[in-house]
């Protein structure tokens, strides 16, 4: 009787331990076997619809607070998510790395902006945690899901069937594993049917689902990462159906020129959306970013829709768009039938990398599309984590206080151009500005030449989203907040300045102006200004001054004013005492006399004049003779070297004596005159802009204008931190 009763009581305990979980996981609280949690709220969702079963991606370690780690199991199986309801949810890991980013799926059965659920992982008492099954994150909508994160000598069972995916071509080496957004990416380089890998779906009874329900969603993200020129105007397979163009049945996805895309039905009927035409050449294609495109199928509307980043681009009506069963296989980056050689051989194979591809047997919805693009691109603004890493950076402020409203010693700067933020992040062909971060070791550099002064140009795509100007990119202002940060450490003012901004970007041969009477652009470019002068509140204009644009070329006055007059009233809005330079008209070099009366503003020009002299043999060859400075007025070939100097100083004559100006930009390129000539040249204005009391900044520090590794045959360097310091030129920067 009395072990009965024990036992009993044990049992009973069990229970009661069970429900006590069940009541704290319900609760939103910690589960006892959980040794951490986060909250998550879907903020970033901005649909109105309530989405069923959907697959949100978590992104680890930023996306959840508190995540370390060395708290969770090695694979992450200890990792589990719970509704507000307590109940356990679905999860997949996609990308597990303990030394970096991992992303998992969760399935939410009901998504609002209001929905929460809960992550817990790690290990308590020495046990870890028991994970979620993962499966059943995908629901029976799709018929395939590809993160092309799991491949093993060519093949992949990475979809929602685990369908054999096998890699077929002559080189395998042209088949690369390149990280992706997510997972990794397949890549083909292929020009013919017979040299390049693709993807082909075995034959399954699964795949004609399609044709039965009458509806089809394809989605895949593309970025070709190839030049223009190696693309040209090839028309490339995404995803096919078809054994050539022009088949009656299947499906048939295509770009062209890493420009177009094409959603092709029965036979040859298609039509087409064009990124730059619709988009806006100020946003990025699938040239130089990862770009999400959605093609609809829907048999039951008669009509296909084309999507791109999550916003409907082209819609075509017709019966000959209801998807329709083919007897050849799928295939990825290919024809379905890519064993036949066809005359077009070349059209063929898509031309760069593809991820994350699905096929689901619904037509879905905006909402669902644009979801999908958001979850996908910006996992951790979409799944916020209360007190998270994303939280905290989109709210994060620098310094308290207000900002003293006090005009800096302009006249005491002496410093260069930092360009590392110059091109967007995903630019890796241009030699002068690839996409990278600024590093605190560049402003050391400029404090240990003795330099106080640096302009960051940057291209707003590393803090806001080119395809969409309402959200921020967390990492990237993080980037900025450091570069800010790193100048005030190492006493260098740092002047912030946007080179590219929607609707405006004016560099080498790409050219956009919008901004000047586009509304959109011009909201867009005063809510970054808003928002720098909202982080930065309180900073002394000593260590930190905002300059609205680059060279702000094809603006008349009467635009210029409106422009950059609303931007100025807008951040003092924000932070009345923030001092703001705006570059002359015409590329820096004309002064607009209505800001003199502007206060706390100033204007920035160049010291580029003659062009001929200072950008010689930049970027091409000339037929002229190499210019040189003159060696007296006797020397009436290089006398207009003096002259057109003069010129540029003439249109600065009509700003007032005490009204602040700057030099942001000046140099000679390495390539051009000789040594001797450029320090000569910079000599001359530096005495020019000393007596009217201007500070300057050289253009590009470490690149082909500066002083930092020119690789100028006839100038002596110094070491400086493992770097060589032109030391003539250095002395002529740092002169007071």
């Amino acid at each position: 009787m009395r072990k009965k009763m024990i036992v009993k009581a044990i049992i009973c305990a069990a229970v009661a331990v069970t429900s006590a979980a069940a009541v704290w996981a319900a609760r939103g609280g910690p589960c006892p076997p959980m040794a951490h949690e986060c909250r998550l709220v879907f903020s970033g969702y901005e649909g109105k619809e309530t989405l069923k079963d959907f697959a949100a991606l978590v992104k680890i370690p930023d996306g959840l607070t508190g995540f370390d780690y060395r708290d969770s199991a090695a694979d992450g199986s200890d990792v589990c998510f719970f509704g507000a309801d307590g109940k356990p949810l679905a999860h997949e890991i996609d990308t597990w790395n303990p030394d970096g980013d991992s992303y998992v799926w969760v399935r939410v059965p009901e998504l609002t902006k209001a929905t929460t659920i809960t992550a817990r992982w790690g290990k308590s008492g020495g046990r870890e945690t028991a994970s979620v099954q993962q499966q059943g994150v995908w629901n029976d909508d799709y018929m395939g899901v590809w993160h092309f994160s799991k491949f093993k000598k060519g093949v992949t069972r990475d979809s929602k069937y685990g369908l054999d995916a096998v890699l077929h071509g002559k080189d395998m080496r042209k088949f690369i594993h390149a990280e992706g957004p997510v997972g990794k990416c397949y890549f083909s380089a292929s020009q013919t049917t017979t040299s390049g890998p693709y993807l082909q779906m075995a034959k399954d009874d699964r795949w004609t689902a399609y044709g039965k329900t009458g509806k089809l969603t394809v989605s895949f993200l593309l970025n070709s990462a190839i030049p223009e020129k190696d693309v040209g105007d090839r028309y490339a397979r995404v995803i096919s159906s078809k054994p050539f163009k022009g088949h009656p049945k299947g499906i048939d996805v295509v770009v062209r020129g890493g420009e177009d895309v094409y959603a092709c039905g029965q036979g040859k009927t298609n039509f087409m959306f064009c990124t730059k035409g619709n988009v806006g050449s100020d946003l990025y294609s699938f040239h130089d970013g990862w770009a999400y495109v959605t093609v609809v199928y829907d048999g039951e509307a008669q009509e296909a829709r084309i999507y791109y980043n999550g916003r409907l681009g082209s819609t075509k009506r017709g019966a000959v768009f209801a998807p329709t069963v083919s007897e050849w296989p799928l295939a990825i980056g290919h024809y379905g039938d890519a064993v036949r050689l066809e005359p077009q051989g070349h059209e063929c194979f898509f031309c760069g990398y593809i991820d994350e591809v699905r096929l689901s047997k619904a037509a879905l919805s905006p909402d669902r599309i644009r979801a999908d693009y958001l979850t996908l691109t910006r996992p951790t603004q979409f799944a916020v984590a209360e007190g998270g890493k994303a939280q905290r950076i989109l709210t994060r402020r620098l310094a308290d206080g207000d900002t003293p409203p006090e005009v800096p010693a302009y006249g005491t700067w002496r410093g260069a151009n930092i360009i590392s933020m110059l091109l967007p992040p995903w630019n890796v062909s241009d030699p002068i500005a690839p996409g990278r971060y600024i590093e605190e070791v560049e402003l050391e550099l400029l404090e240990k030449c003795g330099l106080n002064f640096a302009r960051l140009p940057i291209d707003y795509r590393f803090f806001l989203s080119a395809d969409d100007w309402e959200h921020w990119l967390e990492d990237g202002l993080e980037k900025v907040d450091n570069a800010i940060e790193y100048g005030r450490k190492h006493k260098v003012h740092i002047m912030l300045c946007l080179y590219r901004a929607p609707g405006y970007r004016y560099y080498y041969q790409d050219v956009v102006i919008t901004l000047k009477n586009n509304p959109k652009a011009q909201e867009a470019f005063k809510r970054i200004w808003r928002e720098f002068a909202r982080r930065y509140r309180g900073i002394p204009n000593s260590e930190l001054t905002f300059n609205l644009v680059n060279e702000s070329v094809g603006f008349n006055e009467k635009e210029f004013i409106k422009v950059f007059g609303e931007t100025v009233e807008e951040i003092h809005k924000v932070d009345p005492g923030r001092f703001v330079w705006l570059d002359g008209k015409n590329t820096g070099t004309v002064p607009v006399k209505h800001f003199f009366n502007v206060p706390l503003t100033g204007q920035s020009f160049r010291g580029y004049q003659p062009h001929q002299f200072t950008h010689y043999g930049f970027r091409s060859k000339s037929s002229a003779p190499v210019p040189r400075w003159p060696k007296g007025p006797d020397d009436k070939d290089m006398l207009w070297v003096k002259e057109k100097q003069a010129l540029e100083f003439s249109l600065q004559d009509c700003v007032p004596k005490d009204y602040p100006v700057m030099i942001g930009e000046f140099g000679c390129v390495a390539c051009g005159v000789s040594h001797e000539s450029a320090l000569k040249f910079m000599a001359s204005n530096m005495e020019k802009w000393r007596s009217r009391g201007y500070g300057w900044a050289i253009w590009d520090y470490d690149g082909p204008f500066g002083f930092v590794d020119s690789r100028r045959p006839d100038a002596e360097y110094i070491e400086v931190m493992g770097r060589k310091v032109d030391q003539k030129m250095l002395e002529l920067l740092r002169q007071k």
